[in-house]
């Protein structure tokens, strides 16, 4: 769970992202409420399901240990039973701890004063003083599970040519030899994937780095935000607005690649100024300021 701020009133807003429902709501000015409400009320279906299918699942495990181990003890299989139950019911336990805190939040008086138009972002003021060329850096968004990933293809591979190094019987001559080979594929796997990632993001801002460096900036709007499912993936895509020096107002599509920006927030936009349709927003990019983020 991490805290976004409320672009309204400034305050922290929770943010759940493990087995969340819905969109991120402020408690203190109603920010985002009705949006929550209806996204949880779309996705209300998907936490009973899934608590279905792991039930099922835990009554077949339990069955299964327990008629393949009748003579012992029933222990390990009310284990595995009180797993796979308790795995099904937390999104189903987080659906209802969202349902209860919009709730809470509908039946509490809301803050007084709470201004219409977004509270000046820090974050963007210090973006919008930086002189020009920027210093820019790269970032990778989700380089932290890809580590992680490889750490465990990597460990699962030396560890299963471990037991089958030490766990070896003895075997004629004339066999063939164990394909150690395939105990790799794991790791080759995710070593090309990481370097397709790369390469594509590299690419990507090449072409926008012109922009970010010496491109205008602009505190573009968000107008709307959805999770878009493109096979077994999401990824967040935000729609924006922002007006560009000649007074044009542009509006543009991206996706978030931080999945911290939602509906009202103020975001840093760069954009060219002979044409401002080219422009792109810093959250949907790989580049970072050094001197505004540190």
């Amino acid at each position: 769970m991490s805290n976004i701020a409320c672009p309204l009133c400034g305050s922290p807003v929770k943010q759940r992202r493990f087995f969340s429902q819905g969109k991120p709501f402020c408690t203190h000015c109603g920010w985002n409420l009705q949006r929550a409400e209806s996204s949880l009320n779309e996705t209300a279906r998907v936490p009973l399901f899934v608590f279905v299918v792991f039930v099922i699942m835990a009554i077949g495990m339990f069955w299964l240990f327990s008629s393949t181990g009748r003579d012992s003890h029933p222990l390990p299989a009310i284990a595995v039973f009180a797993i796979f139950a308790l795995a099904g019911s937390l999104p189903l336990c987080g659906y209802f701890l969202v349902k209860r805190a919009i709730s809470r939040a509908k039946s509490a008086p809301q803050m007084q004063g709470v201004q219409a138009q977004p509270v000046p972002d820090a974050f963007l003021q210090r973006i919008q003083s930086l002189p020009r060329p920027r210093r820019v850096g790269f970032r990778l968004p989700g380089a932290p599970a890809v580590v992680v990933a490889f750490a465990i293809a990597v460990l699962f591979g030396i560890l299963i040519f471990a037991m089958t190094t030490v766990t070896r019987p003895a075997v004629p001559r004339d066999t063939a030899p164990f394909p150690y080979f395939v105990l790799f594929v794991p790791v080759t796997f995710i070593v090309l994937v990481i370097g397709i990632v790369l390469v594509l993001a590299v690419l990507k801002e090449k072409r926008r780095r012109p922009l970010i460096q010496d491109g205008e900036v602009a505190a573009a709007r968000v107008l709307a935000q959805r999770t878009v499912v493109q096979g077994r993936t999401s990824y967040s895509q935000i729609d924006y607005e922002f007006r560009a020096s000649n007074g044009q107002t542009i509006r543009n599509s991206e996706r978030d690649l931080t999945r911290k920006v939602f509906e009202d927030m103020l975001i840093p936009v760069f954009y060219d100024p002979v044409n401002p349709a080219r422009c792109a927003a810093l959250c949907a990019s790989y580049s970072r300021l050094l001197d505004a983020e540190g």
